[in-house]
């Protein structure tokens, strides 16, 4: 079990305002970086990076008015964006904050002859305020305009929205290309990740190569993590990657737990990598930011997602007795949907009036579906399959529609299911 502690490898300074300050003076020793190609075979030495935008750019911590656009450069110095209404109007530019990090170790990928290199990096925030309610935007940066995305803001309770769930994203082992067509094509507001975000293990990405093959996820969407095992693979993965550039994603709590709300549907992250039992931090901190959230005006229902499966059939451990204890919050507070990753496949059960999911089919090396099928949940399985795969889930007044695609873009499986 790991929490992240206080972190020692930021030192932050900030431009504020739209005027770039000495923003297009490069860096006089940027660090390396995957982006800037592969190890010289001859000599060893490590890639340099000048990129102004070396990762990113990608969204977090979107709620009704408010959204944070973050990316990495290579470069001090200033950063900005401009960002309109998809649907047309006026277009609005806005500097970034930006923090200095000094990333100490190197992780290489042999196979890829590449790596994520130690140096200093500049992450920039963007942090938008006064935006419109359920309206969709268009962003570009300013110091590389190909560099773009799109978000949506929240919407009130009772509208309509569609959100995104994937997990256990391997991208330089399984090509996620068609899939990941297939569902931004269909432009969900959102997209929820079940954990084990990268993975250095497969020898096969890096950060770097990482973002760029999971470009149309993380530019298509606003993007909220939880957090898996492979988030530790390396040292100081979690602070010096992990935190930089997905900490605090949501909202009311912090980098392991938090939430959201959308459109009267109230989403929790959970962290199934540190201590959740009963009487822990975070049992206390879900059970009573659940309650909270069914005061609040317009409260629908709740979907909890974290990595660790509380129920599967697949070749890993199922959390039998999180489910139990967890089971009577779920029912007190409308819990319909929770979905895991962790097991490198899809299920779809159904039980006690809840939806539960294994959305972990994001390129990893395919799981065994079948290994535990004996466990008495089992007979309530109604899909499954060991196939790369995302799913798109649509809540209306009064359902939820979901719809699952594997890596050829194909329909798999689709439910619906009645929802308060």
């Amino acid at each position: 079990m790991r929490r992240l502690g206080s972190l020692s490898v930021f030192v932050l300074f900030f431009v504020t305002g739209t005027a770039a300050c000495g923003g297009d003076d490069p860096a006089p020793s940027a660090g390396p970086s995957d982006a800037e190609g592969e190890v010289d075979e001859e000599d060893g030495a490590l890639p340099k990076c000048e990129l102004a935008v070396s990762k990113g750019p990608w969204v977090v911590a979107v709620d009704g008015t408010t959204a944070k656009v973050r990316w990495e450069s290579c470069r001090s110095g200033g950063g900005a964006l401009t960002f309109a209404p998809e649907a047309g109007g006026a277009s609005t530019r806005q500097g970034s904050a930006v923090s200095q990090a000094i990333v100490t170790t190197n992780n290489e990928v042999p196979f890829r002859r590449t790596g994520d290199w130690a140096g200093t990096y500049f992450m920039h925030e963007v942090a938008l305020k006064d935006l419109a309610p359920s309206t969709c935007y268009a962003y570009a940066l300013e110091q590389d305009t190909t560099a773009k995305g799109r978000f949506c803001t929240a919407r009130p309770s009772g509208e309509s929205f569609t959100f995104a769930t994937i997990g256990d994203t391997n991208p330089g082992l399984g090509d996620l290309t068609v899939l990941q067509d297939t569902i931004y094509g269909k432009k969900p507001e959102l997209t929820v990740h079940m954990g084990d975000i990268q993975y250095y293990s497969s020898g096969l990405e890096s950060y770097g190569t990482w973002m760029e093959l999971m470009r149309p996820m993380l530019r298509g969407a606003a993007f909220f993590p939880a957090i898996g095992n492979h988030e530790f693979e390396k040292p100081l993965e979690r602070e010096e990657y992990v935190e930089r550039f997905w900490g605090n994603p949501g909202f009311d709590g912090n980098s392991d737990y938090y939430r959201l709300q959308w459109g009267g549907v109230w989403f929790f992250a959970l962290n199934t990598e540190i201590e959740m039992g009963d009487g822990s931090p975070q049992m206390k901190w879900f059970a009573e930011k659940l309650d909270d959230a069914t005061k609040k005006p317009g409260y629908r229902f709740a979907v909890v997602y974290f990595h660790r499966p509380f129920v599967t059939c697949g070749d890993t451990d199922q959390k039998d007795a999180l489910r139990k204890l967890y089971q009577p919050l779920f029912t007190k507070y409308a819990v319909k949907l929770v979905v895991a990753g962790h097991v490198h496949g899809y299920e779809r059960f159904e039980f006690d009036d809840v939806t539960w999911l294994t959305s972990g089919g994001g390129g990893a090396k395919l799981s065994k579906m079948d290994a535990n099928v004996s466990r008495p949940e089992c007979v309530d399985r109604k899909a499954s399959g060991a196939f790369w795969n995302a799913t798109l889930i649509t809540v209306k007044p009064g359902e939820i529609a979901g719809v699952t695609y594997d890596a050829k873009g194909a329909l798999r499986d689709s439910f619906t299911r009645v929802v308060p």
